[in-house]
């Protein structure tokens, strides 16, 4: 594994993760895990935002393939700022953030996406964690429904449950995971 990969993924475990030996942690799908991954603590941290930035650019490969990137709020908003501004760092390419908002907002403009986005935008969709996929396909549902048109998705964790993966390809969007759970599990070792 990459150095970079190897050290985010270690912050992940030490910041993020929870693992026990039963099934205590409710997920928004409903369903009860034993584990449960919290990327905001991770987000906290300046080393890793920057690893992130780093590991999901390298993973891109041309960052002129797409316009802006954003995702559901409130996961998805860090992790679009953080491509954006990589993008630019790294190939002086002025990349849009945005987010999307569950409900339009009751005042102002009632907008359900927030950033400078325009109809006919290629757009990356970042997430945090996928599980169910629910968030990210709503993501590319709404984002669609303001004329924007989605290239690819990408998440830092894919939990492999419950085919969330499988639910954003379905949408006709090549998805892709930095890591997934079993990475994180896998470093827990023997019980």
């Amino acid at each position: 594994m990459d150095p970079k990969a190897k050290r985010l993924l270690q912050i992940l475990f030490e910041k993020s993760f929870r693992c026990g030996r039963e099934p205590v942690y409710p997920l928004s799908s409903g369903v009860m895990s034993r584990y449960y991954i919290d990327c905001k603590t991770t987000l906290s941290y300046p080393e890793a935002r920057e690893l992130i930035g780093e590991l999901i650019f390298e993973r891109l490969g041309d960052a002129a393939s797409f316009d802006a990137v954003g995702g559901m709020a409130i996961g998805a908003y860090p992790l679009a700022i953080i491509v954006s501004d990589v993008a630019y760092r790294k190939a002086g390419k002025s990349v849009r953030a945005f987010v999307v908002r569950k409900e339009p907002k009751k005042h102002g403009l009632k907008k359900h996406i927030e950033g400078d986005v325009q109809s006919g935008d290629r757009v990356l969709i970042v997430e945090d964690v996928i599980t169910s996929g629910k968030s990210t396909v709503e993501a590319i549902a709404r984002v669609r429904e303001e004329g924007l048109q989605v290239v690819r998705a990408i998440a830092l964790i894919d939990r492999q449950e419950l085919q969330g993966k499988n639910a954003v390809e379905q949408c006709g969007i090549p998805c892709e995971a930095l890591f997934t759970l079993q990475d994180l599990v896998n470093l827990v070792g023997p019980d």
